[in-house]
């Protein structure tokens, strides 16, 4: 079992005396460049003031405070009732003066320094460290003007109406432990929370408890690692809506909405249920975290003086964003701010925030955008560097508290690391394979290279398709390390890449290189491509991953981009399937059975045992040009663990191809026996016998196809030998 608790560095955390019966909440505030910070106290989440008001002292860059509970107005926190509370905090630009009172303009200087401060005590800001936000600035206000941006406001007191942290005591728990397996030999399963079990027709659809209560439908997909998208609180109205959660506003506290039980201070035992669901049914769990940019962070209207003012930046905009000179925000993530990871203030953030989430449970976690994490610059350029970031320290750091961080061919008890290796924009963004040794990597090579084999042919070359069959091992110190997938959240379904020449007209922005096709409506050519890729994915050296989604062939009718739809397009049907897609859902999941039951795909000697083939069973050449050529569209292998051998040929021409089964015509007495032909959605888990009456034997591979079989070699002995005189017999 693992023991559960709330405890962080900075933020509200309960302190209690051991032996004198009296309880204390301490307040830790890092703000490098703030000079003066007040803890506003708050019986409710709205429309009064602050009932308590205490300067906090400061010692180094940190504010400190301490609230006494033995009072009889606080008794009610003892007992489990929440508080609430924010921050109000001056810097260089709004200094504090005596008996300043909130809206007042003393010691008003500027909105934003040449420093790029942005103080204004004015605004209430919540904690960076909260648990849990009391409710969303969408939710009173449209446009966020009145609160936090214009002019016509800046200067008036928005503690009424601002969101505020929530403190609130739960108990401790105590959450089941899973299987120790490394990340290689896990079944990854990418999905929204929401969108899991959104269209269940329960209550509680859409939520933690939701989810939890659907354990074992997850386990019955095959996935034994679920990757959640952000589940941190985010706004979701957020521009034209964001139901993705890209867009985080705090890395502490559950997103809200997601909570069946919406009292104030119970997400967080609701989240922890989930945890201990899944778990219950041995499947982990890995959260999808933004730290390269949060949802605060944005200039309106081209004036750098009219942006939101939530939290981190009015805390120490300096300290948590990167800036220009002239005071606009630094954007290589494409999300209207980048956030300063190589600050003190984020970089303890960061990894304060994984080190609450792993003791709330959670097993393993993919970094969005996380080339932002090697950034080693705080000013407007930037530096990657994977040693002196805070990607390369970031192992040290949570080992220090007692957290093994696991390398993805390791399964021990300990917490694995997945980045996406590139950001949006900005020079040498892109570091597949830059990692350092304990983080497993999104590969995009092995997502195009799969996909072209059926999308695109002639564009692909088996070079290609062997550097994927063996993790991307030119990528990768180790190719244990290649997190293979054929399609994710940010792009076309599985169905959809196969179903669509071009992105539906209804998708906002979307990208337009997709490698995709609708095969000219041909549904035979259809069905084959999906099970070509579903099967090159299973066949590829490294970790799996799939979507959810593309277990059940979920379609989102051709928009490749559904970040803003909280709708039937992203809500995901696993009970109503229609007939086209049954088989092929099968084949998907006996593929997922297959590959975790099959130890071969993910042993080292699977890459270096592989022995590749022409049509006529002769080796192929190890020559660069040769597995170049232009008309190459066949190719075979075998390789073995020691244990078992099997053979896959792949055919991605527009012809049949008959071959010899490679070593059929050794002295041996071997057996060949069908697991798969992607001609169809039949599937042999053990293998069903292939016999041909050829001396040579020999298969017939229809165009676009992949066949995988078993080899095995049946000791002499008299049962064999009559059994093969009496076929000869009948033959003559």
């Amino acid at each position: 079992m693992i023991k559960i608790t709330s405890y962080t560095k900075f933020g509200a955390n309960l302190n209690m005396e051991t032996g004198s019966g009296y309880s204390h909440i301490d307040f830790r505030l890092f703000s490098k460049n703030g000079t003066a910070a007040i803890l506003c106290l708050f019986h409710k989440a709205s429309g009064e003031e602050s009932f308590l008001n205490i300067k906090m002292e400061k010692e180094g860059e940190v504010f400190k405070t301490s609230l006494e509970l033995s009072s009889p107005e606080f008794e009610g926190i003892l007992k489990g009732e929440p508080l609430y509370y924010g921050y109000r905090v001056f810097g260089p630009n709004y200094k504090y003066t005596e008996n300043w009172t909130p809206g007042s303009k003393k010691g008003f200087i500027s909105k934003l320094d040449k420093l790029n401060n942005r103080f204004n005590p004015n605004k209430l800001a919540y904690d960076p460290y909260t648990k849990e936000l009391s409710h969303l600035h969408s939710d009173v206000s449209d446009n966020n003007l009145e609160m936090f941006r214009s002019n016509e406001f800046y200067f008036e007191d928005n503690q009424k109406i601002a969101p505020k942290s929530v403190f609130k005591i739960n108990n401790d728990i105590e959450i089941q432990k899973t299987s120790k397996r490394a990340l290689v030999d896990e079944i990854i399963g990418e999905v929204h929370l929401k969108s899991l079990t959104a269209l269940s027709g329960k209550d509680n659809a859409g939520t933690y408890k939701g989810a939890g209560e659907f354990a074992s439908k997850v386990k019955s997909l095959g996935i034994t690692m679920v990757e959640f998208l952000p589940v941190y609180e985010f706004d979701d109205k957020e521009g034209i809506g964001n139901y993705w959660g890209y867009m985080p506003l705090c890395y502490f506290a559950p997103h809200k909405k997601y909570s069946f039980n919406q009292n104030d201070g119970e997400v967080i035992t609701e989240f922890r249920e989930m945890i201990n669901a899944l778990h219950k049914e041995d499947i982990k769990v890995c959260l999808d975290v933004v730290y390269n940019h949060t949802g605060e962070a944005r200039i309106y209207n081209n004036n750098k003086e009219d942006v939101n003012l939530f939290s981190y930046a009015l805390i120490d905009n300096r300290e948590y964003y990167k800036s220009n000179d002239d005071g606009f925000y630094v954007e290589y993530s494409g999300c209207c701010n980048d956030s300063n990871t190589a600050g003190e203030g984020f970089k303890n953030l960061i990894t304060d925030s994984l080190e609450y989430w792993i003791n709330q449970g959670v097993d393993a976690f993919r970094f969005d955008l996380a080339t932002s994490l090697m950034d080693t610059k705080t000013d407007a350029s930037v530096y990657y560097d994977k040693n002196k970031s805070i990607v390369g320290h970031l192992k040290n750091e949570l080992e220090k508290r007692g957290i093994k961080i696991n390398n993805p061919d390791e399964a021990e008890d300990g917490v694995n690391l997945i980045a996406e290796p590139w950001t949006c924009s900005g020079y040498n963004a892109y570091q597949l394979g830059n990692f350092p040794e304990f983080f497993a990597e999104w590969n995009d090579i092995s997502r195009n290279t799969i996909r072209a084999f059926s999308c695109r042919p002639r564009a692909i070359d088996f070079l290609a398709i062997r550097h994927v069959l063996c993790g991307s091992s030119h990528k990768f110190d180790n190719p244990k390390r290649s997190v293979n997938f054929v399609s994710c959240h940010d792009g076309f379904t599985l169905w959809d890449l196969n179903s669509y020449d071009k992105k539906s007209a209804s998708t906002c922005g979307g990208s337009d290189w997709e490698i995709c096709s609708s095969y000219n409506g041909d549904k035979t050519l259809r069905d084959k491509a999906i099970r070509n890729e579903a099967a090159l994915l299973t066949l590829s050296y490294g970790c799996f991953m799939i979507q959810a989604d593309d277990i059940v062939l979920h379609s989102k009718d051709g928009n490749n981009n559904s970040y803003n739809l909280d709708n039937q397009v992203n809500y995901i049907d696993f009970e109503n399937l229609p007939e086209e897609k049954r088989g092929l859902s099968d084949f998907i999941k006996n593929l997922i059975e297959f590959r975790k039951k099959q130890s071969i795909f993910k042993d080292e000697l699977y890459i270096k045992n592989m022995e590749f083939y022409g049509h006529l069973a002769r080796v192929l050449p190890d020559i660069l040009p040769f597995w170049t050529l232009p008309d190459m569209n066949f190719m075979s292998f075998t390789t073995n663990d020691g244990k078992d051998k099997i053979l896959a040929a792949m055919n991605k021409g527009n012809n049949k191809v008959k071959f010899i089964l490679p070593e059929s015509k050794s002295e041996k007495n071997l057996k060949y026996y069908l697991v798969f032909d992607t001609k169809n959605n039949d599937f042999y888990k053990d293998g069903i016998l292939y016999e041909t009456e050829e001396k040579e034997k020999t298969y017939t591979m229809e165009p676009h196809t992949i066949v995988l079989m078993f080899i095995k070699e049946e000791q002499w002995n008299l049962l064999t030998y009559l059994k093969s005189l009496f076929k000869s017999l009948l033959r003559h």
